[in-house]
């Protein structure tokens, strides 16, 4: 799998149908049609606001810039990369605020009895910005494109995809090689390039990554790499015109000069820490839109060091960790303690999993009772080794960097040493494949679904394995019922905490900076930035 999102980078948006709280300062076979939420004739289609025309300017504030503004990278939901894609391109489905698959590109579809054919009628008006029809022939492009290796492109969401058949202009046939509950929202949401630009070009090198051209509700307008990228309303939208004119996604070097600009009005958006809020916080012009997001962080050890091979030392690291007052301290309150690897946000969480609260008396009984006796200096040793491991972590998350300061004092009470081993992405990505790590923290991210068997299974990279985890797992992905899916995904979380499989620390709320006068944000899990052709500049 290439580029295959199994968690965010830095900052991954929105809320899994949750209410945003705003701080002021299967069987047989199935047809969606037209018409839901999120299609041409309920957001924003021509009948509705198809005859306003786009006026005002948005300007959105990033530390980082996208590597490539093709929609053959990746799927649209990590910051600052989903923001571009987001509105120069479209995708066949859309993947609701709630959860649901609505139509986009496609108006409707139908799945077979054996869930493994994919049928989608296109919508008609669809254009490329060049004027260009969108047809079946540039999905099936972009899908042939997306999983063949030769260019370099990501297959997200599309790496058990068999088959992609144009039928006919409007009409378009995946076939599947198995089973996949998350096809419709993942697979379905990758954004759709233009054949007639593209078809015998070097996919990876093409001047098209910096000047895209797409079908989405805005068009590239300019671009200065590492200062800004401009794009501008499409009037005669598919869907509907656009009520912003312009948004400007300005590239920043610092998160004080973003606060600063803030402040000041020069951003109408930025993504902000629990720490940034005293800075924003009682601005007239400015509200916060916070939003419970899937997202979640742990530290994983690495079951080749045999201390973590007991889990009577795993549980009492978890329990030497004041969770709660990570929460409390660093995130100031914007997040939850986790027991497993499911936010409460997702349909699949499990609120009767053990519990793990924070027990430094108990800590130092497990570690007794597992033969770990504090030395002279005051570090649990046995059988001559101390009991000191390294936790990588990638160096940008600042957030995460706190919070396990907080826990390495807290394991330094109870004698054990933790190290933080501060490292470059590459780096992380490098020394995890190669297993050379005692324990690693980040964040994980199920975006579309819970489904996290890569994590969970035998064969995942730090070691873990439990054969009736490995069973639900299998059970879970094998069917597109969520009732029988959250059983299984329930009791998966059940042996996770029990086991003490990692060390489940908490999930982080995300925190939106926006100008008072923009109106008609729609927290999402994937993408807060996915209606933004309905947002609205008041005066």
């Amino acid at each position: 799998m290439r580029r295959s999102s199994e968690c965010s980078r830095r900052f991954v948006l929105g809320s899994m149908g949750a209410l945003p709280l705003v701080l002021q300062g299967c069987g047989p076979a199935t047809s969606v049609p037209a018409g839901g939420p999120g299609s041409p004739a309920s957001s924003g289609g021509a009948g509705t606001s198809g005859a306003r025309t786009p006026a005002g300017q948005l300007v959105i504030g990033s530390l980082e810039e996208p590597a490539s503004l093709s929609a053959l990278v990746a799927l649209p939901h990590h910051f600052p990369e989903h923001v571009p894609q987001t509105l120069l391109f479209e995708s066949l489905t859309q993947f609701m605020p709630d959860g649901s698959v609505a139509p986009k590109l496609a108006e409707s579809w139908t799945v077979s009895p054996d869930n493994l054919v994919n049928t989608f009628t296109l919508a008609p008006g669809a254009r490329f910005h060049d004027g260009h029809p969108v047809t079946a022939e540039d999905v099936k492009f972009t899908f042939d494109a997306a999983v063949d290796p030769a260019t370099k492109s990501s297959d997200e969401g599309l790496t058990n995809v068999a088959q992609t058949e144009a039928v006919d202009l409007r009409t378009v046939r995946v076939t599947l090689k198995g089973l996949n509950p998350k096809f419709l929202a993942e697979g379905g949401g990758r954004g759709i390039v233009p054949k007639h630009l593209l078809e015998g070009k070097d996919l990876s090198r093409d001047e098209f990554n910096k000047r895209p051209i797409g079908s989405g509700p805005f068009k590239l307008a300019g671009y200065t790499p590492g200062q800004s990228i401009v794009m501008e309303a499409v009037p005669d939208f598919y869907r509907g015109a656009p009520a912003i004119g312009r948004v400007v996604f300005k590239i920043l070097t610092d998160q004080n000069v973003i606060l600063t600009q803030l402040r000041s009005g020069k951003l109408q958006y930025a993504l902000v820490t629990p720490r940034d809020l005293a800075a924003v916080q009682g601005i007239r012009s400015l509200k916060v839109v916070e939003a419970r997001t899937p997202r979640f962080f742990d530290i994983v050890p690495n079951y080749q060091r045999p201390y973590w091979q007991d889990q009577r030392v795993r549980e009492a690291a978890l329990v030497a960790i004041d969770r709660q007052g990570i929460v409390d301290k660093v995130l100031l309150g914007h997040g939850e303690v986790l027991e497993a690897n499911v936010s409460p946000v997702s349909w699949a969480y499990n609120p009767n999993v053990p519990k793990h609260p924070h027990d430094p008396a108990r800590a130092r009984a497990l570690l007794d009772e597992a033969g770990w006796r504090p030395g002279g200096d005051g570090v649990r040793q046995k059988a001559g080794q101390r009991l000191a491991f390294g936790v990588m972590l990638n160096n940008y998350d600042r957030t995460l960097d706190q919070a396990l300061v907080v826990a390495q004092q807290n394991l330094k009470d109870v004698g054990v040493v933790m190290r933080l081993e501060r490292v470059e992405a590459g780096v992380f990505s490098a020394r995890r494949t190669r297993k050379e790590f005692d324990a690693l923290s980040r964040v994980w991210n199920p975006v579309y679904d819970p489904d996290q068997g890569g994590l969970a299974v035998s064969g995942n990279f730090y070691g873990y394995s439990n054969p009736r985890v490995d069973e639900l797992s299998k059970q879970a992905f094998g069917t597109v019922d969520r009732e029988v899916r959250k059983r299984a995904y329930f009791e998966v979380q059940e042996h996770l905490a029990g086991d003490v499989a990692r060390l489940f620390l908490y999930t982080e709320n995300e925190l939106h900076a926006v100008a008072a006068n923009v109106t008609g944000m729609q927290p999402h899990p994937v993408n807060f930035f996915w209606n933004v052709k309905d947002w609205k500049l008041g005066a």
